[in-house]
């Protein structure tokens, strides 16, 4: 991915999320929340009010099929790119500024008090995009017999952890209510899920360059 076109995707992704947030500030301040807290639809009418809300999300959502329509289209053509070279995808490693956008999950511990809106923690996932910034760092990378070894062991490692959190997590969150309330314990697995996750798709990458860069250290010493 050219320099100019990344800058091009972040600085979308940012002029969304800052839009939805200023929409989302003056439907509350504004147009007394409408749009924001669930709406019946049947029994909904326009207002120019409603305009800044409408188009923010229209803006995103055009902006989230415009990143990832492309790239499910061409994760075939790449898979085929791999296997005739024998080499890791090019990938810039500046991608994995768009794990960024986990941090929007915290808006959920402010749009649940405020509107009993639980979809913000959902962005915690999206954590898991910093593992494009170790990934991008082995682009190009020849695969041989230990570079495939580890990457086995990078992602198996990466499942037990996952499962492990995901496990211990239900385990405890299933011994009753949260603070004594439902609620807290639907978010709380949420939280969780969405986290655990997030390590699902970091892990891999992470682990697999740690190993690819430190196996050759531990043999020098030996």
């Amino acid at each position: 991915m050219k320099k100019n076109k990344l800058k091009f995707w972040i600085g979308g992704g940012i002029f969304c999320a800052a839009a939805l947030l200023a929409s989302i500030w003056y439907a509350v301040t504004f147009n007394d929340s409408r749009l924001v807290v669930p709406v019946d639809l049947g029994s909904y009418t326009f207002t120019p009010k409603d305009l800044p809300m409408i188009l923010s999300v229209l803006l995103t959502c055009g902006y989230v099929l415009a990143l990832f329509i492309p790239r499910c289209f061409g994760i075939r053509k790449r898979k085929e790119t791999v296997e005739r070279t024998n080499t890791t995808r090019k990938l810039n490693p500046k991608l994995g500024l768009l794990g960024l956008l986990g941090f929007l999950g915290f808006l959920g511990f402010w749009s649940y008090p405020a509107r009993g809106d639980v979809t913000p923690f959902a962005f915690f996932l999206f954590f898991g995009l910093f593992g494009f910034f170790y990934e991008g760092k082995m682009s190009g990378t020849f695969m041989d017999e230990r570079f495939r070894e580890n990457a086995a062991r990078a992602q198996l490692t990466a499942y037990k952890i996952t499962f492990s959190i995901i496990l211990a997590a239900l385990i405890i969150l299933s011994q009753g209510k949260l603070f004594g309330s439902l609620e807290y314990t639907l978010i709380a697995t949420m939280i969780v899920l969405s986290i655990a996750l997030a390590l699902g798709i970091f892990l891999p990458a992470y682990l697999l360059y740690r190993y690819d860069h430190d196996d050759p250290m531990d043999e020098d010493e030996e």
